[in-house]
């Protein structure tokens, strides 16, 4: 039908009635302007100031809110809509001008014309004409199109105000013409691919033609429900019909319209996205489900009602085929769109909420999973009906049995989304019984839930646990225990037993949300535990043991956090891990739910003290140091709360017989073998717990007992008895020993050390020591600063003998058991150097006291055969690793100390010394450099010859060159080389201004030296180095200086001629020729002296002249000459 026939016919008789209209509404507003009363002027001003209509902001969201001044805000919700005022009509006549038959013709034919345009522009058919364009852009009303499109909008608005028998025949052809052009098959497709989202201000036809249908379908549906309340029986029968005819077909086109719509999304998109292509859309369902009941209460139709019969129209025309592809697709689309109808109803005032089967959820779904939907599709369905369960109608039991009954099949599968290669790869389980608790209980807490990553049957359980809170509270407890009762009928022992690693996470899952939904467990508590226990871990692979214990304990958690006896379920559950030989892996798992119990424990009346048992011991002697820690921490905090007052009162002496059964052995143990920084804390602890005299014997086992591998234990230990404030507190000498050892194996600057400091600085014995506290900081060795000031006071002149007794027995107290503080391994390394240099700074400071005479037990001596004159040395095993090192370190320091002991007249010290420098000076020459090697000997001399008058020096090289220049057989021995590059080197250290130590030296090692040269071998190397030592002597500035060097080389090269001449003339001779040619001023005043020496030996043979001594002097003299 072409509209525009209808113009050109009747132009004369509008233009007559318009005029004939004109004049008489002037005539008669003269007449009656003071006449009109307040009734007609109420009249007037009823209706809207504006006419609604649909303003699009863009594509829908669901938090998109309506328009202000849309239909719904406008009223027209209600079942007796607000009327417009007709002056506000966007045609060019006024209202009284409307009453005119030939003009409401008129507007009827504009008004089908415009719809034609519309259709005829969205296919490309027809554009704006240019008059109606420039004409409507003069007129500054937007859109040319919205032109049109209004003009039929207010045409409907204006057929609102008429009489039911004026409007009829207009708003049947408009329907009429409406339906036909929407029947196309297309039709709806092109509008929803065009642009339908720019505002009223766009250019689109089809956006203009879209929301224009919205309008008119809209009051199409409002002048049918007029039409339905008027005229008699038959006439309200007809319109009724009609309007759910036009209803039905209004919902089939809008379900169209969603399809469209649904056909561009992806399937995760689908539970954030609206399923409303715009606003307007949302606004249009939104008036239906609210005006549906008014129109329609009478037939018992409802909005839902007709929505699913539509849908079920809908899935005859588009989704035809019974696959369960097309069946997936369509109940995927069908929830969609159920879903964001359902959530139109928080737009309006909260009621009572509905019950469920108004959206057929149960019945939907059970058609759903009959068709096989995969993983992905699960998820996306599960998150769009759970809204539909929880928070927009009342709970459906029925879909709770229905998925139970699909997924109790599937427990076995891994529920993943991705490919099968991906399975074995996904984390599943929870690292712990606590983790699973933490995890499901954030999870039950949640409200709302639309993850996509979390399993189908992780939202299933997140379902059943939130259903079952919800159910007390509606009065429907019955059906929770339907509900349960179905669920429970699916397991058996054997089932149970058949379930894999995924399936036993899957009950695990389950378990918790039926617990955690609860108010009381006890009952459900009990049973479902029993249930878990029929998985008896003897009977299953390591892999699902490790995941049942998980289960186990949080389920034990759970029996913690409400209170509930646990005494049988933890004896239960230590005779399946007694049952596997308490596995370590197992025994993790208990292990650490440990210290979560015993925090939820009020008075430790139910059972706790089971969990101290032996697989405890067991688990810590074969697991890692990480999961030691964490037991010890777990018992640490737990003798914390034993002093809690409730604890004292409830089941306090259960613990302690536990911990000291089971636990204190470990510990003693452990503490020795462990390096837990928590076994000390705990040692403490355990201290403070017992009695006073098992107490004080205890701390006394830790703290003098085998040495522990954590070299910090001793003092981390005595720092926490001493800040624990404890009434035992451990003796002064106990407390110094601890800090002792502790500056010897750590360093004083480690934490527990300075910690520790201030507690032995308060003590009376040490602050009798009188020590500078500035020898106690700024980096400084605090041992040389204690040890000094205990030697110093032992040496005061008005300390008695037993004084100094005292003082000795509080040093080898300070340093009991020393020989035990260290390891060979740990002696070899890095630390043996401090502990060898607490071994000289004791010595060297109190050689009075560490040294006490027959007794085999004083520090003297244990320092001695255990650590510097071993066994194995004196054998002439060579030290290993850094031994040398470490010795040469010490040495001078070492023999200053030794010193100070009547060494010449106590044999053993003596002896001592001698063997130090026996056994030792050879290992020096590990050293590349000859002043290094010769360094102990140097800083000895010039110490000694500076604080004393050099007495010991002269004993110690006295001692060097008799054990290695000796000659035998005319050889010399294997070190000779070595002493003798020592003594070089102490000449060549000399300064010349030295006098006293070149004379110390020359004392010592001289007439040595000569001897040497005169009874080694004339080809032997150290002959030379001799010799070159010599000369190195006689070009020294000392010995040129220093009349006393000469004097006492002369001297000593006489007395070689009265002790020698006679018996070894020879060599006598050789050594001194040798003498003259590197010292001839030396020799050449001697010459009379060994002349009249050798005439008296001459005498003493009775000979006459000696041959040989003759021709050695007249050698000497060309010598010399």
């Amino acid at each position: 039908m072409d509209y525009d026939l209808f113009q050109s016919d009747d132009e004369e008789d509008i233009l007559t009635a318009f005029n004939q209209v004109t004049q008489q509404l002037k005539q008669d507003a003269l007449n009656t302007a003071m006449e009109m009363d307040d009734d007609e002027e109420e009249e007037l001003d009823d209706g809207l100031d504006w006419l609604p209509e649909f303003n699009c902001s863009g594509k829908d969201t669901q938090k998109t809110p309506l328009p202000a001044q849309g239909f719904l805000s406008s009223g027209y919700a209600q079942l007796h809509p607000p009327r417009c005022r007709l002056d506000n009509l966007c045609f060019d006549f006024v209202e009284g001008q409307l009453t005119v038959a030939a003009v409401r013709n008129y507007l009827h034919g504009e008004a089908c014309k415009n719809v034609q345009k519309l259709f005829a522009a969205v296919a490309g058919q027809q554009q704006l004409g240019p008059a109606q364009a420039s004409l409507t852009s003069s007129m500054g009303s937007g859109s040319g199109w919205f032109r049109v499109r209004q003009q039929v909008t207010h045409f409907y608005h204006m057929l609102l105000s008429l009489r039911a028998e004026d409007q009829r025949q207009f708003h049947e052809n408009l329907r009429l013409l409406l339906n036909n052009q929407l029947d196309t098959e297309d039709a709806w497709k092109l509008l929803y691919f065009a642009e339908n989202s720019k505002g009223n201000e766009c250019q689109s036809p089809a956006y203009h033609l879209y929301h224009g249908i919205l309008e008119w379908r809209f009051l199409d549906l409002l002048l049918l429900a007029a039409a339905a309340g008027e005229g008699d029986a038959e006439e309200q029968s007809s319109s009724s019909s009609s309007l759910l005819g036009q209803l039905e077909r209004t919902l089939d086109d809008l379900i169209i319209c969603a399809g469209h719509h649904y056909r561009g999304r992806h399937r995760p998109e689908l539970i954030h996205t609206s399923p409303f292509v715009c606003r307007c859309t949302k606004e249009l369902w939104l008036l239906l489900q609210r005006l549906v009941p008014q129109w329609l209460g009478e037939r018992d139709l409802d909005f839902w009602l007709l929505f699913h019969k539509a849908m079920l129209r809908h899935r005859a025309k588009f989704f035809p085929g019974e696959t369960n592809a097309v069946s997936l697709t369509f109940h995927e689309f069908y929830a969609w769109l159920r879903l964001g109808l359902a959530r139109l109803d928080e737009l309006q005032p909260p009621e009572i909420l509905p019950p469920g089967s108004r959206f057929q959820t149960a019945s939907l779904l059970k058609q759903f999973l009959a068709s096989q939907p995969d993983e992905q599709q699960r998820r996306v369905y599960f998150s769009m009906l759970a809204p539909l369960q929880l928070q927009l109608a009342q709970p459906d039991v029925d879909v709770l049995c229905h998925l139970w009954e699909y997924l109790h099949r599937s427990l076995n599968c891994n529920f993943s989304a991705g490919s099968i290669e991906q399975l074995d790869q996904l984390q599943l389980t929870c690292p712990s019984g606590a983790a699973y608790v933490e995890r499901y209980s954030k999870l039950l807490a949640r409200a709302q839930l639309e993850d996509l990553n979390l399993s189908s049957f992780t939202t299933y359980v997140w379902l059943l646990g939130r259903t079952l809170k919800l159910l007390p509270t509606q009065g429907r407890s019955n059906q929770r225990q339907k509900l349960l009762g179905r669920i429970f009928s699916k397991f058996s022992a054997a089932k149970l037993l058949a379930l894999n690693e995924a399936g036993i996470h899957h009950v695990i899952e389950l378990f918790l949300c039926l617990l955690l939904s609860q108010e009381d467990l006890g009952e459900l508590a009990v049973k479902l535990r029993e249930m878990l226990l029929c998985l008896a871990l003897d009977k299953l692979p390591p892999v699902r043991r490790v995941l049942v214990a998980k289960g186990h304990m949080a389920l034990l958690l759970l029996h913690a956090q409400h209170r509930l006896p646990m005494e049988d379920y933890i004896a239960k559950l230590l005779a399946q891990l007694g049952a596997i030989r308490n596995d370590v892996e197992v025994g993790a798992v208990y292990a650490g739910t440990l210290q979560a119990i015993f925090d939820l424990a009020d008075d430790f009346n139910r059972g706790e003290q089971l969990l101290l048992g032996p697989w405890l011991t067991h688990y810590v002697e074969k697991s890692g140091q990480a999961s030691q820690d964490r037991v010890w921490q777990a018992l640490h905090a737990l003798i914390l709360r034993l002093g809690e007052p409730r604890v004292a009162a409830g089941n306090a002496s259960g613990i302690t017989e536990a911990l000291q059964q089971h636990i204190l052995p470990l510990l003693r143990t452990q503490y020795v073998s462990g390096h837990s920084s928590w076994l000390p804390k705990v040692a403490a602890k355990f201290v403070a717990i017992l009695d006073k005299e098992p107490g004080d014997k205890l701390l006394l086992s830790f703290l003098q007992g085998p040495e522990p591998l954590n070299l910090a234990a001793s003092a981390q230990l005595m720092l926490q008895v001493l800040e624990d404030g404890c009434l035992r507190r451990p003796s002064n000498a106990t407390i110094l020993q601890v800090w002792v050892k502790s500056l010897v194996l750590l360093n004083p600057q480690h934490e527990t050390v300075l910690a520790l400091m201030p507690h032995v600085a308060q003590l009376e014995e040490f602050r009798q020591l009188a020590i500078d506290p500035a020898a106690l900081e700024g980096g400084r060795e605090p041992l040389c600063a204690f040890f000094g000031a205990l030697g110093r006071r032992a040496q005061q002149e008005e300390a008695a003998a037993h004084v100094r007794m005292q003082l000795s027995h509080k040093l080898h107290a300070y340093v009991h058991h020393f020989e035990l503080w260290l390891s060979p391994e740990r002696l070899r390394s890095e630390l043996g150097s401090r502990f060898y240099s607490f071994l000289a700074i004791v010595i060297y400071n109190c050689p009075s006291l560490a040294y006490v005479r027959s007794k085999p037990t004083c520090f003297f001596h244990l320092a001695m055969v255990r650590f510097l004159l071993t066994t194995q040395l004196q054998a002439g095993v060579p030290p290993e690793g850094r031994m040398p090192q470490m010795v040469h370190k010490i040495f001078p320091v070492l023999l200053q100390g030794i010193g100070r002991l009547p060494y010449r007249t106590d044999a053993y010290v003596g002896k001592t010394l001698e063997q130090l420098i026996q056994h030792w000076t050879p290992h020096f020459g590990f050293l590349a450099s000859a002043k290094l090697v010769a360094r102990p000997y140097a800083t000895l001399l010039q110490a000694d010859v500076d604080a004393n008058d050099g007495s010991l020096a002269q004993f110690v090289l006295q001692l060097l060159v008799s054990q290695f220049l000796v000659v035998q057989r005319r050889k010399a021995g294997q070190q000779a080389g070595l002493v003798i590059g020592i003594l070089r080197q102490l000449i060549e250290g000399i300064p010349v201004d030295q006098e006293q130590q070149l004379l110390t030296l020359l004392r010592g090692v001289h007439v040595p030296l000569l001897e040497h040269v005169m009874f080694v071998d004339e080809l032997d190397h150290s002959r030379n180095q001799v010799l070159g030592l010599y000369r190195a002597l006689v070009q020294h500035g000392g010995f040129k200086r220093y009349q006393a060097v000469r004097d006492m080389c002369s001297c000593h090269l006489r007395s070689l001629a009265e002790k020698h001449l006679a018996h070894c003339t020879y060599f006598y001779f050789q050594m001194l020729i040798k003498l003259a040619e590197l010292a001839p001023d030396l020799v050449a005043p001697l010459v009379p002296f060994v002349r009249e020496q050798a005439q008296q030996v001459e005498l003493k043979r009775g000979a006459g002249e000696d041959v040989g001594i003759r021709k050695c002097l007249q050698q000497l003299q060309r010598v010399l000459s």
